[in-house]
């Protein structure tokens, strides 16, 4: 069995910036789990080149955890502090919303009605969870994107004065042709990392898409062109 990292060694091996903190907990997640996949795609997402330290674990086959490979309680807390627990719940949460939104985006005819009303109910159940008591999105709000050189993307509702995160693919995808949104383009992925920090430190930043028909109403067909104007 290949000898895995603790928290101190996955850190040290693992250096993004702050504005990337949610995939490097993403990418904890997978790795305690061996979820190989999953640390993968985080990592993709992340556009972080994988460390060597790591690279023995994915080329294994996941092993059977026996109960000496799970780590007590007392060395869980000397691994991690309560603040780093916090973010890995958090992340937890936001991989669980980001993966159920793929999947109903991607497959959706893998579902039966009954299913999709489910998962629709649990991605408002984490929308709700994870944004401001007091953010609320109506039809005729404002809004700007803003692209940089990679994949990473800032959602601003300018009305409400709130920020998402999220892919150009995810934008691409769903509100490619919609209006009334006004579209920056950056050559410097510093300054959108910069912009998301301002959000956050004063707390208008939600670290995930936002959820559509819910948190962003943006017309994208002729019809819903009329009804806005």
């Amino acid at each position: 069995m290949t000898d895995k990292l603790n928290w101190q060694g996955f850190r040290s091996s693992h250096k993004l910036s702050s504005s990337k903190k949610e995939f490097k907990s993403l990418m904890w997640i997978a790795y305690k789990a061996d979820d190989r996949e999953g640390y993968k795609e985080a990592a993709e997402l992340a556009e972080f080149e994988i460390p060597e330290e790591v690279k023995d674990w994915l080329d294994t086959e996941t092993e059977d955890t026996t109960e000496a490979d799970v780590p007590t309680k007392e060395e869980e807390t000397e691994e991690e502090t309560t603040e780093e627990v916090t973010v890995e719940i958090a992340a937890e949460v936001y991989l669980e919303y980001s993966k159920t939104m793929q999947q109903l985006q991607r497959f959706p005819h893998a579902y039966d009605n009954k299913q999709k009303i489910e998962m629709h109910n649990r991605l408002e159940e984490i929308a709700q969870l994870t944004r401001p008591d007091n953010y609320k999105c109506t039809a005729t709000d404002g809004w700007q994107i803003w692209f940089g050189p990679t994949q990473h993307c800032l959602l601003i509702n300018t009305t409400r004065h709130m920020a998402f995160t999220c892919s150009r693919a995810w934008w691409t995808k769903r509100y490619l042709n919609a209006g009334y949104v006004h579209r920056q383009l950056v050559h410097d992925a510093k300054q959108i990392d910069r912009m998301k920090a301002e959000y956050e430190i004063r707390k208008k930043l939600i670290k995930r898409a936002p959820l559509p028909g819910v948190e962003i109403m943006l017309p994208t067909t002729a019809s819903e062109y009329v009804m806005r104007s």
